[in-house]
């Protein structure tokens, strides 16, 4: 838990434009493609054509924009019915952000139910096909946002391919908080934020995955969620929700100091 918010940028240059850090660019790629490092930080200006490059090669079509707000301090505060892509300052491919370490933003959703005294919280299993984590437990619902949808639009569309949750079953959702975090990741500086989610589980509601990157699904009780992290089969990010549904619902378990930290880590008093 302690390495959501771990990161070390002294391997980075940041990305300048218009006196914001928007990004971190590893050095050995700045070397490499003989980028000048002007006043301790790089010009955003040097990576335009370098990036147009990237993406010709790029066969995904998914797009998401970056806004003009500081990698470490990434924008966190959106309508959630208005486009996502409302004054951004450009778009990049999704697969190039985590490269230049430009926030990324996504839509969770855990799907739980309340057993007697007990929360049961249900998990995805992702597919070994995947390129990212494959065969890794994931949140229920759990997708990239990009350009030109609303967040709660975005939410609704992963909820359907990922679970087979259509829009009915979302009307009573629980929104939850908005969290950033970072971390590095192989030689990248990873900026994320993630628009949190909750939805209490009827009877009726059937998970059942639509678009293949889901093989399956099953539950567990929250206090054996633990038995996942030992044996290192959780996506990383996916405690971040969880952790937020604890927050918003169950504190028994807990003592008020755990609770201090849990809301230190999600930076949330920020």
């Amino acid at each position: 838990m302690n390495e959501i918010n771990t990161f070390d940028l002294s391997a980075y240059t940041p990305i300048r434009l218009k006196k914001k850090n928007i990004g971190w660019l590893n050095n050995e790629t700045i070397l490499e493609n003989s980028f000048n490092i002007c006043n301790g930080y790089l010009k955003y200006s040097q990576l335009d054509e370098f990036i147009k490059n990237l993406e010709k090669n790029e066969s995904s079509t998914e797009s998401c924009p970056v806004f003009l707000y500081p990698s470490l301090k990434p924008k966190r505060v959106f309508s959630e019915t208005a486009k996502f892509c409302n004054k951004n300052i450009f778009n990049i491919k999704r697969s190039f952000l985590s490269l230049f370490g430009f926030p990324s933003y996504g839509v969770h959703c855990n799907v739980w139910r309340k057993h007697k005294d007990k929360f049961i919280i249900y998990f995805a299993k992702r597919s070994e096909k995947l390129k990212s984590f494959p065969g890794y437990i994931d949140n229920t619902v759990a997708g990239g946002q990009p350009i030109n949808l609303s967040i709660l639009e975005n939410l609704k569309k992963e909820a359907y391919e990922e679970a087979g949750i259509s829009r009915k079953y979302l009307k009573k959702v629980q929104r939850g908080n908005i969290v950033s975090y970072f971390h590095n990741n192989n030689n990248n500086f990873i900026s994320a934020v993630i628009f949190n989610y909750h939805l209490n589980k009827i009877d009726e509601l059937e998970l059942k995955n639509i678009d293949g990157e889901v093989e399956s699904f099953f539950s567990l009780t929250l206090e054996n969620i633990y038995k996942l992290i030992e044996k290192n089969l959780l996506k990383p990010n996916c405690i971040i929700p969880i952790l937020d549904f604890i927050l918003l619902n169950d504190y028994d378990f807990l003592s008020k100091g755990t609770i201090v930290e849990i809301k230190k880590i999600l930076r949330l008093d920020e």
